[in-house]
């Protein structure tokens, strides 16, 4: 699966090449190569705030406000993720008994069931990538963008942008389980990495895209006004006095800077020219009329969101929205994806959720708006595996705990299916899981000093078997807090090992 972050549009389509000497009180390093972590942040904020990306391919010069403001979310990455890059340069990449299970095993069962569960929400992640050892290694580290997954009983892949290549696809593949033999993670440039871990992130905006930002090269008379991410050139002083535009506010930049601001504005976004009536709402760099004021409410806007352009501004916006836009019109179900210039219809909620998709992010438009624009052929049907088709994974419970599970095929006679819980490190209160069928129920249990418990089910049992995970609460009272169905999925002799990781 992926979701909705595309290389194409939400990456950066200048490389990686920066130049930096940093200095960070408190940290011992003193240089890294280029601004990766700025980049991904920077790329994801963008993402996050609906601001489209530049498409100006040559590297920003420092002064240039994207240069700067990469530089500054470069320090964020760095200072908000230290401790994680320290504890995976200290920590073997096998198990020792003093620094716990090993970055290959972290990186397995730890970091990838949280990269999934964030990615099967519909967000894109930043990862750190580690190599070193040691603090003085940290220039061999590096930071992506994360944006989806395919896993199966050997292999797990990860689709990444990574900014040191043009606006492409990457993959990190690995072992689905940990093999002391084949630990690491190798990405499809060439590069092996020790382990991964998702960075801790918050999105900001660029302060140079803030709504009506007013911006001026230092040796270009033109003045360009900044909505929904885009710049919108102001083609007379009489122009500027009548938008309501204040001289005292114009930002004077570095020669070249306005080049790094999109000529078209990101989704959502309601314009009209100066001097005409029509008002417009963006989606994928187009614009959909809205035809009369109830429709522009009923759409959830209100008339103080209309941003007024200068005359012509509306010429820059796309004939069809950019591929990877979702749209459906207001008072009808169907959900379309623009794929290769055309509309594709999302047959079921399954496969919208297999795409990537979110529902805050589909484009919600004026009945009729879609009819003019080309029409493809339906997407094909997707499957969503179910967790009982997966290796490996994390459960989250009602509670909040977190249980880890993995698979093995074969490893009990092909009739048979069995079933091991385990109590994680430091929790001792009750666990158990009722092993239902139609013909019986037995319960395997974990607590204090018992640790493990096994049993299992005959595979004629699973089609209407369900697990039911129980826990010991308040006055020790067991009380339900997940149910698993989907047993029939199962390999053949089976063994499924959950694990109790947090309560």
């Amino acid at each position: 699966m992926r979701v909705s972050f595309r290389p194409a549009w939400d990456g950066f389509a200048f490389t990686n090449a920066f130049v930096n000497q940093i200095k960070i009180i408190g940290l011992p390093i003193t240089e890294t190569k280029g601004r990766c972590g700025g980049m991904a942040f920077a790329a994801l904020d963008h993402w996050h705030r609906r601001l489209p990306v530049p498409d100006a391919g040559t590297l920003p010069a420092d002064g240039n406000p994207v240069a700067d403001y990469i530089y500054d979310r470069l320090i964020t990455s760095i200072m908000d993720n230290w401790a994680m890059y320290a504890q995976f340069m200290s920590t073997p990449d096998h198990p020792t008994t003093l620094r716990g299970i090993g970055v290959a095993r972290m990186t397995r069962e730890e970091q990838f069931p949280k990269l999934k569960q964030l990615l099967d929400q519909g967000l894109p992640q930043p990862l750190g990538l580690v190599q070193s050892r040691d603090p003085a290694g940290f220039g061999n580290d590096h930071q992506v963008v994360a944006y989806g997954y395919e896993q199966d009983a050997t292999r797990t892949r990860i689709f990444i942008w990574d900014n040191r290549f043009r606006r492409r696809e990457d993959v990190l593949e690995f072992k689905t389980a940990y093999d002391p033999a084949d630990r690491a993670v190798r990405q499809s440039n060439g590069d092996e990495w020790r382990g991964f871990f998702v960075e801790r992130y918050s999105p900001r905006t660029p302060w140079y895209l803030s709504a009506g930002k007013l911006l001026s090269d230092r040796s270009d008379p033109r003045i360009y006004v900044v909505h929904g991410g885009a710049k919108f050139w102001v083609t007379s002083p009489q122009e500027f006095d009548r938008l309501g535009l204040r001289w005292t506010e114009v930002v004077e930049l570095p020669d070249g800077s306005t080049a790094y601001v999109a000529d078209r504005p990101g989704d959502r976004l309601l314009l009209r020219e100066i001097d005409r009536p029509e008002v417009y709402v963006t989606y994928g760099g187009h614009g959909f009329h809205i035809p009369d004021p109830d429709t522009l409410i009923r759409l959830g806007f209100t008339w103080s969101d209309v941003r007024v352009v200068p005359r012509d501004s509306l010429r820059a916006l796309t004939p069809v929205p950019i591929d990877g836009t979702a749209l459906r019109e207001e008072h009808k179900d169907p959900v379309y994806l623009v794929s290769g210039g055309a509309l594709h219809h999302v047959p079921d909620p399954t496969t919208f959720t297999a795409l990537g998709l979110r529902w805050d992010r589909v484009g919600v438009v004026p009945d009729g708006a879609l009819a003019k624009l080309p029409m493809g052929d339906p997407l094909p049907t997707s499957h969503l595996p179910a967790w009982s088709e997966l290796p490996a994974g994390q459960l989250i419970t009602r509670d909040h705990d977190a249980v880890d599970y993995r698979i093995e095929a074969g490893a009990k006679p092909a009739d048979e299916v069995e079933f091991v819980l385990t109590l994680g490190s430091g929790l001792t209160w009750r666990k158990e899981i009722g092993l239902h069928a139609k013909d019986g129920d037995w319960t395997i249990a974990v607590q204090d000093a018992k640790r493990t418990d096994a049993n299992g089910l005959y595979r004629y049992q699973l089609p209407e078997g369900q697990l039911r995970l129980r826990k010991a609460k308040l006055f020790g009272a067991v009380t339900g807090v997940l149910e698993l169905n989907d047993l029939d999925r199962l390999p053949a002799g089976a063994r499924v090992t959950f694990t109790w990781v947090r309560d």
